[in-house]
């Protein structure tokens, strides 16, 4: 498991995690697994979830520029800097961070109050999936979240129930009339091909998927 999660970088493809880059490379170790995981949830910390924590000054879309960010990882990490935040971001299997010029941030996952500008989503129908105990209860009193500042949207049912096996071994999804529920002023947005966070959703456009779709 550490050779799994441990960065490497191929001389061709840049950064990547695991012993072996797509191109059959073994690369250069640049951090091992430990130090992989350990940076991995400083770095998720302090753009979610604790920037104050840090000193960090972060703007309402959540940006926090770079230099700052890893003197503030120093201070807990001295054998951290830059080159090594980049590979972890650069190497995200999920692509949890965003570059740009000199400032980094989360796409997703924040429990702090940030107001995100992505796209306005385009798709009519989108996904959540979780438990069936849960599921009911949502489709009573609508998604919100308790913990972070967006609900977490996927765009497919395959990636819900995807999404869902982190909660069950047997999620059920629940179908999200998005088109409607943006009509009446909730605010969704595009992260990726696969994700839309969105503001609360009030029941009235949740449906459970039939029985017979379901995996």
């Amino acid at each position: 498991m550490d050779s799994e999660q441990a960065i490497r970088r191929c001389p061709q493809h840049g950064f990547f995690r695991g012993n072996v880059c797509s191109c059959g490379s073994r690369g250069k170790l640049v951090l091992d697994g430990v130090r992989t995981e350990k940076l991995g949830r400083l770095l998720a910390g302090a753009l979610r979830h604790f920037p104050d924590d840090l000193g960090l000054a972060m703007s309402p879309q959540g940006w926090v520029e770079i230099p700052v960010l890893v003197d503030a990882i120093r201070t807990r990490y001295r054998w951290a800097n830059e080159n090594l935040v980049m590979a972890l971001v650069r190497s995200d299997p999920k692509g949890r961070y965003e570059i740009n010029g000199t400032r980094i941030r989360a796409r997703y996952g924040h429990s702090v109050g940030v107001d995100l500008d992505y796209p306005e989503n385009e798709l009519p129908t989108l996904y959540y999936g979780t438990a069936e105990e849960e599921a009911e209860r949502l489709l009573e009193v609508g998604l919100k979240s308790a913990t972070q500042r967006y609900v977490h949207l996927s765009t497919t049912p395959d990636k819900a129930w995807e999404v869902g096996t982190f909660r069950t071994s047997n999620p059920k999804i629940i179908v999200v009339d998005a088109a409607g529920a943006q009509r009446e002023g909730v605010r969704m947005m595009k992260v990726n091909e696969s994700m839309v966070i969105s503001d609360p959703i009030p029941p009235r456009f949740l449906s459970m998927m039939p029985a017979k779709a379901q995996r």
